[in-house]
């Protein structure tokens, strides 16, 4: 702070005032002078340089004679002073953040760039890439955010989202669809039909081909399906996919699977004895897909009359129009297949069942008692929350609960006395031998859902490989549990007949119709093109068996390829 200035009166009687050094004034002068004082009655300062001494006096105010004697007598130090000076002012002259985002500036206008970037950047990145839902615009926290992003950002509203900007991206997402299908020579679909918790029916098809020796994976089609799932409906939207990207005559396999098997592979494959595990554990997907404003309720009745929806995928046949050499056009779902036979399995777990309701309990008890889990998290252990919808999810409850050593686990219950829970040395043999016979179809199950990968190539020797497992399990003199390793070697056999058929398996004459799709030679020729396989998976066969199967292989090649 500046102090006020002395007024006193010199030698000569004049008044002069004295200027403190803190005091505001001409920056040159403040800079090189000093004892700077005024002579009220001549109406001038005067000042005393720094670097000679020497008494330099002007008009009140006026600093020509400072500057004067600043470039005649010391004009390097000048110099240097007055290039700092300049690069002072440039960095001032800059506009202010603060001054540019003024709160009481006025909005962009629709044109503006820094508008269109913000209003796209909203769309693609928080609705389109992260899925968060339209109503994000109206939320208030939201618009204080975007607020301090940017105070003249005119916030987009619900509607213009809905009825302009996604047409428009959806417009040229279909047009940059069209122009790949376009440089596509041979394309496969995969084809489905499922229904969320709340029952609403969705149809979706995926795209699969290969450009410049590139995998390319895109869904070009994901509809609503209202009322009965007729086939004149999925007829018709098949058709209309099929004309929008000019796909008929280079669509050469079609991945389908009845809507029947679809939904008894998917709803509610539940492990025997976590039935009660799902009773009051609510499950944080169906929060998810829960909504304040609409709540359905699900009667068992329509969830019996949802599963009769039963379609006959011939009825993709007319769009397509194949000829006699086409047979093997449409193909089943090895995933879904492979949940049926898991589900096969499940129902013959009844000798499990004691084992898999204490596993259950246990599980129920992390989620439900806070001492446990806490007791679970000191020994470094926890046991993870097990999914309604996926049963490899409960599968893996079953194996983080055996792996925790019975002295740990039963020191905790017998202190929480729950020694009704504690696992016996019978109950941790049946669950290990359980989850030995699952292990590969919770393998194949991950492995199979790979979306940047080709999947067709891992199908026979992953049918193989748990056969052959199975059965050595069966061998062994320990298994405990019999039934089920008999039930899931049946049900491979029956649900992938057409293929095991190629290697002289025996197989049931009566198996699923589905599964004489299998025999489609395209399982056999894809691991040779994967470096993984080649040959390697027929090792375990007979040389003749072996040299039969080749021989199918080199056949079908010629046909195909040459």
């Amino acid at each position: 702070m500046a102090t006020i200035p002395a007024l006193f009166k010199n030698n000569s009687d004049v008044p002069v005032v004295v200027i403190p050094d803190d005091v505001q004034c001409s920056s040159l002068v403040k800079e090189f002078f000093s004892d700077l004082y005024i002579t009220m009655e001549k109406n001038r300062w005067t000042a005393k340089c720094k670097k000679c001494s020497l008494p330099i006096s002007d008009t009140l105010k006026t600093t020509s004679n400072f500057v004067k004697h600043m470039k005649n007598k010391h004009q390097h130090m000048y110099g240097e002073w007055k290039n700092t000076q300049v690069s002072s002012s440039k960095e001032n002259d800059q506009p202010k953040i603060n001054n540019i985002f003024s709160p009481d500036s006025e909005k962009y206008s629709t044109a503006n760039k820094r508008q269109q970037q913000l209003t796209n950047s909203i769309i693609q990145n928080l609705i389109i890439n992260m899925s968060l839902p339209l109503s994000i615009v109206d939320n208030a926290s939201f618009k204080h955010f975007m607020n301090d992003v940017d105070p003249k950002y005119k916030l987009i509203n619900r509607r213009d989202i809905t009825r302009s900007y996604l047409p428009v991206l959806h417009k040229k997402c279909v047009s940059k669809l069209q122009d790949i299908c376009a440089r596509s020579n041979y394309i496969s679909l995969t084809l489905d039909i499922w229904s969320d918790r709340r029952l609403r029916s969705y149809f979706g098809i995926t795209l699969h081909t290969i450009i410049n020796d590139i995998y390319k994976s895109f869904l070009i089609s994901f509809e609503r399906l209202e009322g009965t799932h007729s086939a004149d409906k999925i007829a018709a939207e098949f058709d209309r996919v099929i004309q929008l990207y000019n796909l008929k005559d280079k669509v050469v396999r079609l991945i389908t699977d009845n809507a029947s098997n679809n939904l008894a592979a998917f709803d509610n494959i539940i492990l025997p004895g976590f039935e009660e595990y799902f009773e009051d554990v609510v499950d944080d997907q169906l929060d998810t897909e829960s909504s304040s404003d609409e709540e359905t309720d699900i009667t068992s009745n329509e969830s019996k009359r949802l599963q009769t929806h039963v379609v006959d995928d011939s009825i993709y046949q007319t769009t397509l129009n194949p000829t006699a050499e086409d047979e093997y056009l449409r193909l089943p779902c090895f995933a879904h297949c492979l949940q049926l036979v898991v589900n096969d399995g499940i129902k013959a777990s009844n000798p499990a069942l004691s084992s898999l309701k204490k596993v259950a309990s246990l599980a129920k008890l992390a989620h439900t008692s806070t001492i446990f889990s806490e007791k679970l998290e000191k020994a470094n252990y926890s046991i993870p929350k097990a999914n309604r919808t996926r049963w490899n999810s409960q599968f893996h409850t079953v194996k983080r609960v055996i792996n925790i050593p019975s002295s740990t686990l039963n020191t905790i219950l017998n202190d929480m006395k729950k020694n009704d829970l504690i696992l016996t040395t019978k109950d941790r043999k049946i669950l290990e031998d359980f989850t030995s016979l699952f292990e590969l179809f919770n393998e194949a199950t991950v492995l199979t859902q790979g979306e940047t990968y080709a999947t067709v190539s891992f199908v026979a020797p992953t049918v193989l490989g748990i056969l052959f497992d199975l059965e050595r399990e069966l061998a062994s003199s320990t298994l405990t549990l019999v039934s089920l390793c008999k039930a899931l070697i049946a049900s491979i056999k029956a649900r992938f007949s057409g293929l095991l058929r190629h290697f002289e398996i025996e197989v049931p004459s009566d198996s699923y119709c589905m599964s004489e799709r299998f025999s489609d030679p395209i399982f056999l020729i894809s691991p040779l093109f994967d470096a993984r396989f080649k040959l390697l998976w027929l090792e375990s066969f007979h040389t003749i068996v072996k040299l039969r199967v080749i021989e199918k292989i080199r056949n079908m090649f010629v046909r195909f390829f040459l």
